[in-house]
């Protein structure tokens, strides 16, 4: 689908790399502050550690405070432990950007340094900052970079984004044209996918419908994305996302690809919740006929009451068994 995106990440982040190759601290640290002006102006490199850091916060305060102030030698057991902690600290060490810091740390991680480092770096410090720090971040950065972990990064990230920063401008989208709402809404969900750097074609013509999204559609591996309203007061309730997830489904099967997603943005305060048997996917999913279809609930909804004034919360529950029957009566009637 985007392999081309992902090597030119891969490419970019091991250039990076190996400029930390250095006998000089104050290099390193040049070196550190450069990388993350590069790093972050790439969504897709701060959508995956953010989603990563917050899967240990508010654990991983604690622990780069002790490192820092507390004189404590803390990593964790697991290797994406491992790789958030080498995050916080790097970033860190360019924060406070002192040779003397660096070298404390060092020396209190000098056990841990083994055969892993590039025979490159001699000076003691480095070495042990690369291992125990430097390393495991690069490696799970770069093993988080196949297209599907990409796109659900990016599709968390336009969710907050939506949420935090452009509740408002959505809503108004709904409010000026309610007829072509779902479409206006479709259309600033695409323009944010295409400022990553993902090529896509909109509505290409299809023998069972139409798919508001194929991404890179002249590849052999299209994205399929859509984009839908949820709000029962419209009648695009709990039958009308039946209907959606049964759509991108048949869109996975025509196309012949293992994932689909599908984008609900949320225009109600009745709540919307999926009762899936996978508990353990960050974004809910549904796997029927080894296809996989993945949810992102955008709430955009501007509630006029204050919190104390509201209702009690309504909810809307879909169940996997409800999805996976949309998709069933659909085979049966084709």
């Amino acid at each position: 689908m985007q392999s081309l995106l992902i090597q030119n990440l891969r490419h970019r982040l091991q250039k990076r790399l190996q400029k930390f190759e250095t006998e000089s601290v104050d290099a390193f640290l040049i070196y550190l502050k450069q990388f993350w002006l590069f790093f972050d102006n790439s969504p897709i490199y701060v959508g995956i550690m953010e989603q990563l850091v917050t899967k240990f916060n508010p654990e991983l305060d604690e622990v780069i405070r002790g490192i820092f102030e507390q004189g404590a030698r803390d990593m964790g057991e697991s290797e994406e432990r491992q790789a958030a902690t080498g995050y916080l600290v790097l970033r860190k060490l360019s924060t406070i950007n002192q040779q003397k810091v660096f070298e404390d740390i060092a020396f209190r991680y000098g056990s841990i340094v083994g055969s892993g480092v590039s025979p490159t770096i001699k000076k003691p410090s480095i070495r042990v900052i690369t291992l125990v720090f430097l390393n495991p971040f690069f490696e799970y950065l770069d093993e988080q970079l196949d297209e599907q972990k990409i796109i659900l990064s990016l599709l968390i990230r336009y969710k907050h984004r939506s949420e935090w920063f452009h509740r408002e401008q959505l809503q108004n989208l709904i409010k000026n044209d309610s007829r072509k709402a779902e479409k206006l809404l479709a259309l600033n969900f695409y323009s944010y996918l295409y400022d990553q750097g993902l090529d896509f074609m909109i509505e290409p013509s299809s023998k069972q419908g139409i798919i508001d999204i194929i991404a890179a559609q002249n590849t052999k591996d299209p994205l399929l994305a859509d984009a839908k309203i949820f709000d029962p007061d419209s009648s695009r309730g709990k039958r009308y996302i039946r209907k959606a997830f049964n759509q991108i489904y048949t869109y996975t099967q025509q196309y012949n690809e293992p994932f689909g997603y599908l984008v609900i943005f949320k225009n109600t305060d009745t709540d919307l919740c999926f009762l899936l048997s996978n508990t353990s996917s960050s974004v809910p999913v549904v796997t029927y006929n080894y296809k996989s279809i993945f949810f992102i609930t955008i709430d955009i909804y501007e509630n006029p009451k204050s919190v104390s004034q509201r209702d009690p919360l309504k909810m809307i529950k879909i169940t996997e068994e409800e999805l996976i029957q949309s998709a069933e009566d659909s085979e049966t009637n084709t």
